[in-house]
């Protein structure tokens, strides 16, 4: 393959003739490593036009968009250099999971659902900070409401707290 034209793909505002000619010459030669530089090297300006930058085609004159970009390699690249191209990154499902005390420790249980609580409010403390327990542990924690962060609440003996509900108050563990 040839590293002028990668190079050129890489840094050109310009999709010369010449550069496009060798991505479709490289199509005929049925070789794993051509397709596969074809894909890199499509991929990379679909990429910079992404970010924003110009391209534009030496032969049409015309300034491309990933739209009109996607539009030229499906009408000049076969079916599968395509679909490489511009293939939809799936993200994968997140699985969230629970606390569940037992024996010597806490359990990671999948969480049937996604909005299972893990901290019940206790009081807010001022407009930025709130005190919350977290339910499987029973600890006491200061959530900064501005930046959605926890912080256990430790004790002046330097101790981590429950929230006795009969009571009302924090009891050091």
């Amino acid at each position: 393959m040839n590293e002028e034209l990668f190079n050129e793909a890489v840094k050109s505002n310009v999709l010369t003739k010449k550069l496009i000619d060798q991505l479709q010459e490289s199509m005929t030669y049925s070789s794993i490593s051509f397709i596969n530089w074809t894909i890199e090297v499509l991929t990379l300006i679909k990429n910079r036009l992404e970010r924003g930058d110009r391209i534009t085609d030496e032969v049409s004159g015309e300034v491309y968009t990933t739209k009109t970009f996607q539009k030229f390699v499906k009408e000049n690249f076969s079916s599968y250099i395509t679909s490489q191209v511009f293939r939809e990154i799936v993200k994968p499902e997140k699985i969230y999971f629970s606390l569940k005390a037992c024996d010597g420790g806490y359990s990671l249980l999948a969480a049937d659902s996604d909005s299972e609580k893990t901290y019940a409010w206790i009081s807010s403390l001022s407009k930025r900070f709130s005190l919350v327990e977290m339910i499987a542990t029973g600890v006491v924690y200061v959530k900064d409401t501005r930046t959605d962060t926890y912080q256990p609440f430790i004790s002046a003996n330097g101790k981590y707290c429950h929230y006795d509900k009969e009571k009302g108050i924090l009891v050091e563990i």
